[in-house]
């Protein structure tokens, strides 16, 4: 199995069953990996966007409507609208996105002869290997873009389950108290995730260009998961409605 894994992994039946679970999981949170990917690649000026809606309107209103629009943006992507019940919901959804992106590393592969093909796409091949060459190669390219994302996510959502599994792993005591490692990685799943501390991005002392270039970088990057949401759901309507419907109305010119 080792040799034909290398080779010609798609004979395996490993590999077939993580297509499975890949593509049937894809098709159950599509709607919502997209929904959150691009609000999240909004909010990332949630900052910009507050501050142009600050000045009052002329009839006084103190929440003019971008201002309530960016809000209700915002608690979209945070808890889908449903307050905790909904911010729970998000947790679950970021850790299925986990299991795709793992899922979806083991279905890349293509052996060992043509594994450079699949990271770059092709033109003129026709929509189908276009949508199966753009999907492969932003999977392959943005794979631990996405994978922090949707861990980060999980910690936000989630906090104290994850507080729980590192008190475990390095449970607390006097000496390490300020020191463990299981706390620094929780500090940086918080911040990586929205990319900026008080409005301004990570690496940056302040407002300029390496703020707007950092948050450009943070809002693109953010796209990847709608992107992966969109080709999946395509690579699927072709493989499974598309073909079924097919063969559907093959079997009825047969009867007749």
């Amino acid at each position: 199995m080792w040799q034909r894994w290398k080779t010609r992994p798609q004979g395996v039946w490993l590999r077939r069953a993580v297509f499975q679970v890949h593509l049937w999981s894809g098709v159950g949170i599509g709607l919502y990996v997209f929904v959150v990917s691009l609000t999240g690649s909004v909010v990332v000026y949630r900052n910009e966007l507050y501050a142009a809606a600050q000045p009052p309107s002329l009839l006084g209103d103190r929440n003019p409507p971008l201002y309530r629009f960016v809000t209700w943006l915002l608690s979209l992507h945070d808890d889908l609208l449903g307050g905790e019940t909904g911010r729970r919901v998000n947790g679950i959804g970021a850790l299925l996105v986990t299991v795709l992106v793992f899922t979806g590393s083991i279905v890349w592969w293509p052996g060992i002869q043509s594994w450079r093909r699949s990271l770059m796409v092709r033109r003129h091949r026709g929509w189908r290997r276009f949508t199966w060459d753009l999907h492969s190669a932003v999977g392959f390219w943005t794979l631990g873009i996405i994978l922090m994302f949707a861990l980060s996510g999980a910690y936000l959502c989630f906090p104290e389950s994850f507080q729980t599994i590192g008190d475990w792993l390095q449970p607390p005591t006097d000496d390490n108290a300020t020191s463990r490692i299981v706390d620094k990685i929780f500090y940086w799943l918080a911040y990586v995730h929205v990319g900026r501390v008080y409005g301004i991005a990570l690496p940056c002392n302040g407002p300029g260009l390496c703020d707007q270039a950092t948050k450009l970088a943070w809002a693109f990057f953010g796209l990847a998961p709608a992107v992966m949401s969109i080709t999946g759901i395509l690579m699927w309507w072709n493989r499974v409605v598309r073909k079924r419907g097919t063969g559907v109305l093959v079997g009825r010119r047969t009867r007749a």
